[in-house]
Formats: C-alpha cells, sequence, structure tokens
C-alpha cells in the first residue's frame, strides 16, 4: 500500500520497506531505496549519470571496507590465537616447576628435547631393574570374554604382603575369569574339565563388600578401640592393570574383608577387641600367619612358606612409582614443547601480517578508499541527497510528518519520503 501525492522536482524519495512477519520472533530491520525525482529531462539525463557513478562508488567503496573488515578480524582471531598459545605455554610451564624442572631462557627447545632423552633413558633403566613377576603361564586371551588367570589380574607392591595374600589365594590363581558363563563352560569342555573357571556373570554382586567400608575398630566415624600392626583391608594393596571394574568383582568375592596386619600378637589383639563389637574377618600377618575367620590359628595349613615355595604362583609386582614419575614427566615436557612451537609459529604469523598491512600496495589501497569515499560525498552533495549510511530514523520520521501543501523555497534541495508497507 503507497501514501502517494505528486512527484516535487529535484526531490529525493525514499522507499521504506517493512515486512510484517508475526512469526517472527527478532523483527527484520527496514529496507530503505533512495532515489531523485526531476521534471526537466537534460537535468534527469545529468543526475542519471552521476547516480550511476554514485552506485559504481558504493559498490567499489563496499569491496574495500569489507576488505579491510575481514583483514581486521583475521588480526583479531591472530592476536587471539597468540594469547592462547602464551597462556598454554605459561601453564605448562608451571606445571614443569611443579616437578622440580627449571627451564632456560634461551635455547629452550634444545634444553627440552635433551631432557626428554635423559628421561627416556632414565625411564628404561627403571624398566630393566629386576622386580617380582608371576610365572604360571597365563590363558590365551583370544576370546574378548575371557580376562585371564586370577595370578595375572592384580599387582602386589610389598613384597611381604604379596607372599601371604599369594599364598591365602593359592588354590585359585590358576582359576580363569571369563566375563560369561558361555566362555567359562567353553573352556571347561576344551580341557576337558581340567581348568578351573569363573565366570563373573554367575556371581551375587549384592554380597560383595563396599570397597570403600572402614576397618572394623572404626565405628560410625569414630575409633573404637587404637589397633597396633598398622592393619589395612588386603584389597587395598592391590593394584590392577586392566579391567579394574571386573577385577574389583572378582578380588571383593575371593578376598571379601581379609585384613593384613604386621604380626600375629598384632593379629590377636586386634581380633579381641574387634569381636566385642562386630564380627572379625580373616587376619593375615604380614610375617605370614592367618588367623581364620573363625578365630582358628596355627599349624601348617595357617603359615605361608617361603616365596620360593610358592612355584611362581605370585602376584607380580607394579612398575616403580618412579617409572610413573618419568611418563608424567616426559608427557609434560613433550607438551611444553609443542606448546613453545605453537607460539613460535602464531608470532611469526601474526608478524608477517601485520607487516603486510604497511606495504606500500596496501597504503595505495588505504588512500584509493579515502579518494572515493571523498568523491562519493561530492557525488551525492551535487544530487541533493543524504550522504551514504547517514540516514537516521529520527529523520525519516520528521520528513514522513511534512506532507502539507505549504510552498517550498526554490533554491532549497527538498525531500520527501514514500513508505511502502507489506501487510
Amino acid at each position: 500500500m503507497f501514501a502517494c501525492f505528486p512527484g516535487r522536482d529535484s526531490t529525493e524519495y525514499i522507499l521504506v520497506f517493512e515486512p510484517d512477519l508475526p512469526a517472527l520472533r527478532k523483527p527484520l530491520e527496514p529496507y530503505r531505496l533512495s532515489f531523485m525525482f526531476y521534471n526537466d529531462y537534460k537535468k534527469q539525463q545529468q543526475m542519471a549519470t552521476l547516480t550511476k557513478e554514485r552506485d559504481q562508488l558504493s559498490q567499489s567503496i563496499g569491496v574495500y571496507r569489507n576488505w579491510f573488515d575481514t583483514t581486521n578480524q583475521l588480526v583479531a582471531e591472530m592476536r587471539c590465537q597468540v594469547k592462547e598459545a602464551e597462556t598454554r605455554e605459561t601453564h605448562l610451564k608451571n606445571e614443569l616447576k611443579k616437578q622440580q624442572i627449571e627451564l632456560p631462557q634461551t635455547n629452550t627447545l634444545q634444553y627440552v628435547d635433551s631432557l626428554i632423552k635423559q628421561k627416556m633413558l632414565d625411564q628404561e633403566g627403571v624398566m630393566k631393574q629386576p622386580r617380582r613377576t608371576c610365572t604360571l603361564p597365563n590363558y590365551p586371551k583370544g576370546n574378548q570374554d575371557v580376562l585371564g588367570k586370577i595370578a595375572h589380574l592384580a599387582q602386589i607392591e610389598d613384597n611381604e604382603a604379596a607372599k601371604v595374600i599369594s599364598w591365602h589365594l593359592a588354590s585359585d590363581m590358576d582359576c580363569v575369569v571369563t566375563l560369561t558363563t558361555e566362555a567359562a563352560r567353553s573352556i571347561f569342555d576344551e580341557t576337558q574339565g581340567r581348568q578351573q573357571v569363573l565366570p563373573l556373570d554367575s556371581i551375587y554382586k549384592k554380597t560383595l563388600p563396599d570397597w570403600n567400608r572402614p576397618l572394623p575398630h572404626l565405628r560410625n566415624g569414630k575409633i573404637c578401640f587404637k589397633p597396633v600392626g598398622n592393619p589395612v583391608f588386603a584389597r587395598d594393596l592391590l593394584t590392577f592393570p586392566d579391567n579394574v571394574e571386573h577385577c574389583q568383582t572378582v578380588f571383593g568375592m575371593l578376598l571379601g574383608d581379609t585384613i593384613i596386619i604386621d604380626n600375629l600378637d598384632a593379629a590377636n589383639h586386634y581380633r579381641k577387641e574387634v569381636v566385642k563389637i562386630t564380627h572379625c574377618p580373616t587376619l593375615l600377618t604380614r610375617e605370614g600367619d592367618r588367623i581364620r575367620s573363625n578365630g582358628k590359628f596355627g599349624g601348617l595349613q595357617n603359615k605361608a612358606p617361603p616365596m620360593d615355595k610358592l612355584r611362581g604362583m605370585v602376584f607380580g609386582a607394579p612398575m616403580p612409582k618412579l617409572y610413573s614419575t618419568f611418563s608424567g614427566q616426559i608427557d609434560l615436557l613433550q607438551q611444553y614443547r609443542a606448546a613453545v612451537v605453537k607460539l613460535d609459529s602464531v608470532n611469526r604469523d601474526l608478524d608477517l601480517h601485520l607487516r603486510s598491512l604497511n606495504t606500500p600496495e596496501m597504503q595505495k589501497k588505504k588512500q584509493e578508499l579515502a579518494e572515493q569515499e571523498k568523491n562519493l560525498m561530492l557525488i551525492e552533495q551535487k544530487l541533493g541527497m543524504t550522504p551514504s549510511d547517514k540516514v537516521t530514523e529520527s529523520l525519516l520520521q520528521s520528513i514522513m510528518l511534512d506532507t502539507s501543501d505549504t510552498p517550498i523555497p526554490p533554491k532549497r534541495m527538498r525531500r520527501e519520503t514514500v513508505k511502502k508497507l507489506y501487510r
């Protein structure tokens, strides 16, 4: 729908398109299209030529501005990358300081490379140190439902604890643990029933001990008596290289709440006090003695033999903690090296780009843009139009209100606006 009235010579008209789309949550900005109206033919031709020049300049200026905007945006993004790389490098340097690793101010990469090489040699030396291993042959793991023999599922760092726990579980060490009864039955059939098997899907898990349960002398957060002999749950001395959750199920069932304590005297004292308040589980001593959960101890069947008598059916020792320390340091150094290389790369990219902005070609483009903007302003002044991008909504509204027939001075450029509404 148009608001119509006779055109006036040398008058700028602005069509304002306002979409009426109720379904849109956010209203669209109106689109404005300006044009000039002339009664004189020659003047129309002159103005048409100027209008064409103005359009060409506007298009060219738009291309320049888009190019400069893109360039500025690229610079901002590159500065952001530099900031992120600096933050990452600083963070990793602080982490290395926590590991007592100081870095020089110069030749950093060369120093880091040599340090990584040295740490790897140290780690290899630790790995080659002799340590306790289980010599019992493991069951082939061709089936994903087979976890392996119990002797190979856990590791124990302390030698005395490893000996007494391995002896305590001697009858189970050769047992193959499977995830399913079907896999266990398959192994049973293949070995004509000679191989022990334990399928995890046949375990009633509600009876398994809580791994976070406190020792029996601790009740409701209080110490009922002061124990001697450093008691600890046997299960807490185990580490699992793989399948942690499944292994916790297996050893939770096999060991239950079995406790490791220093010696027989400490074990008897502990049991005598515990039974005053609750049931006492099996106690194993680091010297190789066992007090069963029913209180029975003594005899050869309750005394662990020397380590060499276990015939290799003993839990292996995990890698020394120093090995893990070296692994963490090597990983941190490699991350730091990558961060330094990244920081150097983004800094060089930013420096090269900033230099490119000060080349003669770039200065020439800036000058061309300034000249074109000046020429556009002059042409718009000749056309009697509002300078580009300077038409404000308040101006449009004031013009729309001026619809009277009051004579307009002939020497003044006149503007009127026709507003087009889409309904």
